[in-house]
């Protein structure tokens, strides 16, 4: 493992067993057995640290690049991204209520330009699933309800069910039967 994913899960580690607002930058590099400054080396500061462990633990969190299931199904795939958040969640007890205030006000606009990356390439995948479903009905979409604006309803939807702590998404996943095919 070279040192950089070295640093970088060590400072998961830390957001898994400590909280992200425990994230150090001498505790990783004592972790590391490395001087302070090497982790300057590959994060200039504490923030960009933060910014790149957030993201990382996003996509543990939604875990689509090593999963096994075959995205054919627009509504099948949305059930099947809830319920890997939340059971991948439960490695990373508070990180949506923690993450957005752990950033220091003067890098709040990198790591939110980060995050819109993130969450672009998610609904852009989503969208993907939606055009390829073969089961959408041919005038499920017109001029003021086209899939972009579906795909980012939805998947507002399914952050919101998300941040509150539901146990399932069957009404979302009924939503999109019934809008769609």
């Amino acid at each position: 493992m070279n040192l950089y994913d070295k640093i970088l899960n060590i400072s998961k580690n830390i957001a898994i067993e400590q909280g992200l607002n425990c994230i150090n930058m001498r505790l990783i590099a004592k972790k590391c057995d490395i001087a302070l400054g090497s982790i300057y080396n590959y994060f200039p500061s504490k923030s960009d640290l933060l910014i790149v462990t957030i993201e990382s633990i996003w996509k543990d969190i939604f875990n689509l690049e090593n999963c096994s299931f075959k995205f054919e199904n627009f509504s099948d795939t949305i059930l099947y991204i809830f319920e890997t958040i939340n059971k991948n969640l439960k490695k990373y007890p508070d990180f949506f209520t923690l993450h957005s205030i752990s950033l220091d006000i003067s890098n709040k606009d990198k790591g939110k330009k980060s995050m819109d990356i993130f969450l672009k390439n998610i609904k852009n995948f989503l969208l993907k699933i939606l055009e390829n479903d073969k089961n959408v009905r041919s005038n499920a979409f017109n001029e003021d309800l086209t899939p972009e604006i579906f795909v980012d309803y939805i998947f507002n939807l399914l952050i919101y069910l998300i941040f509150n702590k539901n146990t399932n998404c069957n009404a979302l996943v009924k939503l999109i039967e019934n809008t769609i095919y």
